[in-house]
């Protein structure tokens, strides 16, 4: 489990990773590039920021088993942009 007080940074290095990489990827994908940018971070809990990120309508996600795959929306790619603020994401650009 992500604990509470690094949620927002964790939610905002996947839409940051999201926009980055074209915009679609699979939790297993996302969890293994948050450990290279330092969130060592089960899948699990990759998938359950993602339904999270999803009710924001940030993300559209959809279950392939085994994989629940994700893709940024307009909304998502703002907030990766800086130009929309959205409480329970970090503000700030995460970086490499």
């Amino acid at each position: 489990m992500i604990a509470p007080a690094i949620r927002p940074l964790v939610r905002r290095a996947i839409i940051d990773l999201l926009a980055e990489i074209g915009g679609e990827h699979n939790d297993h994908h996302l969890a293994t590039l948050l450990a290279e940018v330092g969130h060592r971070v089960a899948r699990r809990d990759v998938a359950e920021q993602l339904r999270w990120l999803a009710e924001q309508k940030l993300i559209r996600i959809e279950q392939i088993d085994p994989f629940l795959v994700a893709e940024i929306l307009p909304d998502g790619e703002d907030v990766a942009a800086s130009r929309l603020i959205v409480d329970g994401i970090y503000r700030h650009r995460t970086g490499r």
